[in-house]
């Protein structure tokens, strides 16, 4: 099994409820959305294997990945992106040497039920409609709810949200997504846009989704720290 990657590294988590814990980031190559604030390389003809030291070109096989991933001391796999459940046979096929966490945008409701027994974190977004102007952003949000349910935190598996925020956004819409995924997910991880200063904002949204389920306003940090 083979899938295209941009790069294999090994640094410490930065967002989300697992902030800080040391992982090894397989960052897959190509999207199936194309967000405002996105700066994720969309494709790549080669791999760069930072763990190894090498240049791969695309496609990266199953077998390789897992001796790369053998090598290091890890609390777990991160699957990032572009969107890694557009792969999900391929991690599927990959050997679980170190627990699994998956980044995804929680829109391909049915990549998500082939992986569902395999992953034991979930770091699923809620896109807010002013990050894909160019999506059916109903459909969108159907599509959305339905992974949550698929890939619903329960016992084995920690599952949250994440909701990335640009500067403005329907504060109200944000409240209506979060409610209709309440039951699914340990909490709700609210992320400004790396740079974005509302943070008066962020917290009266904080406040009222307290009514709904636990949140917590966590930024990039390692982008704050200046690493990878």
């Amino acid at each position: 099994m083979r899938a295209e990657l941009s790069e294999i590294f090994e640094s410490i988590q930065g967002e989300g409820i697992l902030l800080g814990v040391r992982q090894a980031f397989v960052r897959f190559a190509r999207c199936n959305l194309n967000c405002v604030y996105c700066d994720t390389p969309k494709d790549s003809e080669f791999c760069e294997d930072r763990i190894g030291g090498r240049r791969i070109k695309n496609p990266v096989s199953s077998d390789y990945l897992v001796e790369v991933l053998r090598r290091v001391k890890v609390h777990s796999v991160s699957f990032t992106g572009g969107e890694p459940l557009l792969y999900a046979d391929f991690i599927r096929a990959i050997e679980k040497v170190r627990p699994f966490y998956l980044e995804t945008n929680m829109t391909l409701p049915e990549n998500a039920r082939r992986v569902r027994d395999v992953v034991d974190f979930v770091a699923g977004d809620f896109k807010v409609r002013e990050a894909i102007p160019e999506c059916d952003y109903d459909e969108m949000v159907e599509r959305t709810v339905k992974c949550f349910k698929i890939l619903r935190n329960r016992r084995g598996r920690l599952t949250f949200c994440k909701i990335v925020l640009p500067k403005s956004f329907d504060f109200e819409e944000v409240v209506s997504n979060a409610e209709q995924i309440k039951d699914y997910v340990y909490c709700f991880v609210l992320q400004p846009v790396f740079g974005q200063k509302n943070i008066k904002t962020l917290m009266d949204l904080q406040k009222r989704l307290m009514d709904i389920k636990d949140t917590r306003i966590i930024p990039q940090v390692h982008k704050y720290l200046g690493v990878r």
